[in-house]
């Protein structure tokens, strides 16, 4: 059963709350971070591991601080199952696979996605796709971010993902594909290699994922 947790980003953390957060983590994960937060996006980074650390209480799944960081790869634990993090629209969210299948998660808000910002990662039969209305600018989009976080790889290899309604195709492998509506104009798109039903998310408040100190809300959750 895949497992997917959802929280709004708060828009910020007592200083005491962040060190604890990224004590749990290896050094150069923890490094990692630290540069995001200085650039303003490390709280939805935090917040994503936080959600990871919950799915982490209901299965018996290795510590944080296990968790591969090699420089242009995808986070995994040694030995465990596989997971996806995204975060978007003032949103984090995490999704843990069972075990043996790949997964790949990615948000966005339906509007801030427009096909003529694609023309360069996407097919004509994708383009046509939306332009018969069998799919959105936003499903073509993040089905794509989804796969390529299911097999990780990066965003530059977005153009070698072909959508195909429901499946996607990477690099000789397929990816089934499931959405989600989160309301508020929020579109969650999963990738795995197996067909999987899109489960229920478990919403999560900030304030449970960092209980040490009141929080303050993102106001650009638009939930």
């Amino acid at each position: 059963m895949i497992l997917l947790h959802c929280a709004s980003v708060p828009a910020r953390l007592p200083a005491p709350t962040i060190a604890r957060w990224l004590g749990r983590l290896s050094a150069r994960r923890a490094a990692l971070i630290e540069r995001e937060l200085d650039s303003g996006r490390g709280l939805a980074s935090l917040t994503g591991l936080a959600l990871l650390a919950q799915a982490a209480r209901q299965q018996p799944l290795p510590s944080l601080a296990l968790l591969t960081d090699d420089a242009g790869c995808k986070p995994r634990w040694p030995a465990g199952p596989d997971f996806s993090i995204a975060h978007g629209a003032g949103l984090a969210v995490c999704a843990v696979a069972p075990p043996d299948i790949a997964i790949g998660i990615d948000i966005e808000r339906v509007a801030d996605v427009e096909l003529a910002s694609l023309r360069l990662v996407t097919s004509p039969a994708e383009r046509a796709q939306v332009n018969a209305g069998q799919l959105d600018a936003a499903a073509l989009w993040t089905g794509k971010e989804a796969v390529l976080k299911a097999c990780g790889h990066g965003v530059l290899a977005a153009g070698r993902v072909e959508i195909d309604g429901t499946i996607g195709h990477h690099a000789g492998r397929t990816y089934h594909l499931a959405r989600l509506d989160l309301g508020r104009n929020i579109l969650v798109s999963m990738a795995t290699t197996a067909p999987v039903e899109m489960p229920q998310v478990n919403w999560l408040a900030a304030s449970t994922l960092f209980a040490d100190a009141p929080l303050v809300e993102s106001r650009g959750s638009g939930v």
